[in-house]
């Protein structure tokens, strides 16, 4: 069975059942290290709110160092790179000088701030801001360190960037409401507004209460936050989590209907299912099995079909 396939059954169990409502079940602290990031983990932290900390390995300092060590030999050298000595789309054949680089990036994540629509929901943000940091965190993004100490240290403090649901397709990246979280955690914008344990204040005021002053992005750096998918896979992963959650739920009720009907779990049989070749199928038959493997379905078989054979 792949990695993926066996990770879809585990899903359909107790724990993803009791795990999203049962207070206990919540990780005490997540590290976050650019590799290995859960599922669970990430709904813990984005939903119920567990402490999330950077990773002390000094290997991922010294990737990112070595990343932002490498743009600033390019912006230094005037050498032409997309979106960062040079303008962006249809107009990338335009060089920018290395004076403008900075201001280049700043101008970057302001222009894209046109969402529209309500707010997305709180834990959708969060998830897109561990997401992002995990994507940092491998080391090859030109950015600095300190950005993701300050997504960290918002999502872990439950400062939550209040972000339109309207304005990105997932494409090339979640431009639009990626630039709101950028813009939060660098505290530029006085107009951007966060929501700070329930109550909504500036983002610059945001920064003031948790000792930050407002920091501009250097060359590369507002690439490194706006071009990637976070907000749609924020958004697919926590819909992934509720559905293995409803399957799972689902398959306990299944097994509690044949039992109340006095059924058997011979049908679920793994030599049926592997004949069968559904893959889905194949994965739930052993719940099916454990969850029927009773003196109520033994009982039920024998006086149903006893004297049949």
């Amino acid at each position: 069975m792949s990695d993926t396939e066996s990770s879809h059954q585990n899903a359909y169990t107790k724990d993803a059942v009791t795990s999203k409502h049962d207070p206990e079940a919540t990780l005490k602290s997540i590290v976050i290290q650019g590799k290995d990031l859960t599922l669970e983990q990430l709904v813990q932290v984005a939903r119920h709110y567990c402490n999330a900390e950077l990773s002390t390995d000094v290997s991922i300092c010294s990737r990112m160092e070595e990343s932002v060590a490498i743009i600033d030999e390019i912006v230094n050298g005037s050498q032409p790179l997309y979106g960062v000595t040079s303008l962006f789309g249809g107009l990338a054949n335009r060089l920018v000088c290395r004076e403008f680089a900075e201001e280049l990036q700043n101008n970057l994540v302001r222009a894209h701030k046109t969402g529209a629509g309500s707010i997305m929901p709180l834990e959708a943000i969060r998830a897109a801001m561990i997401l992002r940091v995990n994507a940092h965190l491998i080391g090859a993004s030109g950015i600095r360190q300190l950005w993701d100490e300050r997504l960290v240290r918002f999502v872990s403090e439950g400062v939550t960037p209040l972000v339109p649901e309207f304005g990105s397709i997932g494409a090339s990246g979640d431009l639009v409401p990626l630039s709101y979280i950028a813009s939060a955690i660098s505290g530029q914008d006085e107009t951007l507004r966060v929501d700070f344990r329930g109550e909504i204040i500036s983002a610059p005021e945001a920064l003031l209460r948790l000792g930050y002053k407002p920091k501009r992005f250097l060359p590369k750096e507002g690439l490194a936050m706006l071009n990637g998918t976070s907000v749609m896979t924020a958004s697919a992963s926590l819909a992934c989590y509720d559905l293995y959650t409803l399957m799972a739920a689902t398959l306990h009720v299944h097994a509690m209907v044949l039992q109340a009907l006095t059924g058997s779990n011979q049908p679920f049989h793994p030599f049926l299912q592997k004949i069968k070749g559904h893959q889905g199928q194949v994965n739930n038959k052993n719940f099916d099995v454990n969850l029927l493997d009773s003196q109520i379905s033994y009982d039920s078989f024998r006086k149903n079909f006893e004297g049949l054979f």
